[in-house]
């Protein structure tokens, strides 16, 4: 236990390293800004030790970037542990600090290569929303049937029977349950709604669910259901299905 306990404290800090060092960078570059006359530490390359001008611009326009691109840093990282997890939130988020660590070299590099006088040109945050829009968009990954994903099991009295007749979904749900149960084109493939309508509501029944990620309830709790059980009997499993 104490193990397990050791190894859940390690992936935090490792998740939560970048957003932690990017904001220690950035605090350290306000607090001590770094200036023509001391050229010891900062955004050091060819170009930028070439003058003190460029110098001067180099450090404002790479703290400028590295600010702005922390603060998403630290805005993805519990979207990250909310979506994956683990060791996939932590390679998600390394790898948005290696790539924060490039950008001002990017941008700052080709303002310089232009010359005098020196002009900020572009940022991070048509980068940042890419990087949102990919996260948000994994959360809404497909739902595959080739039992790859986890399942639960959920038993409760069944309350109503639905359908779309414009997706062939059949949907479920359960009374003191606030998920949206479905069944991915039941209709297609013979379900009949209006006899599980009939037989089942009222009735106990099991549902064997796929256990997604927290993500996929952006907007509200919904099971994708693999399995229907009545009373030790198998009604629907992931194609094949048997009307009561």
């Amino acid at each position: 236990m104490t193990h397990l306990l050791a190894m859940d404290v390690v992936s935090l800090i490792l998740l939560w390293f970048p957003a932690v060092f990017m904001l220690g960078l950035t605090t350290i570059l306000r607090r001590f800004p770094p200036h023509s006359s001391n050229m010891t530490y900062g955004y050091r390359t060819r170009r930028s030790m070439a003058s003190a001008e460029a110098w001067d611009h180099a450090q404002v326009r790479a703290f400028q970037l590295t600010r702005d691109w922390t603060i998403g840093i630290v805005l993805w990282t519990p979207l990250a542990h909310w979506i994956w997890g683990g060791e996939s939130a932590i390679l998600v988020m390394s790898g948005l600090l290696t790539l924060g660590v490039m950008l001002p070299l990017f941008f700052v590099e080709r303002e310089l290569k232009q010359g005098p006088p020196y002009t900020a040109q572009g940022g991070v945050y048509g980068t940042a929303l890419a990087c949102c829009f990919l996260l948000l968009l994994s959360i809404f990954r497909p739902i595959t049937h080739d039992g790859s994903e986890p399942e639960r099991r959920e038993t409760g009295v069944l309350s109503s029977v639905g359908w779309s007749t414009s997706s062939d979904d059949v949907f479920l749900r359960l009374e003191d349950d606030e998920c949206h149960y479905y069944i991915n084109r039941g209709l297609e493939m013979g379900i009949d709604t209006l006899r599980w309508s009939e037989m089942l509501t009222g009735r106990e029944i099991t549902l064997e669910v796929v256990d997604r990620p927290a993500g996929l309830n952006w907007f509200g709790s919904v099971g994708a259901v693999r399995g229907v059980m009545f009373q030790d009997d198998t009604l629907y499993r992931t194609g094949a299905v048997r009307n009561p």
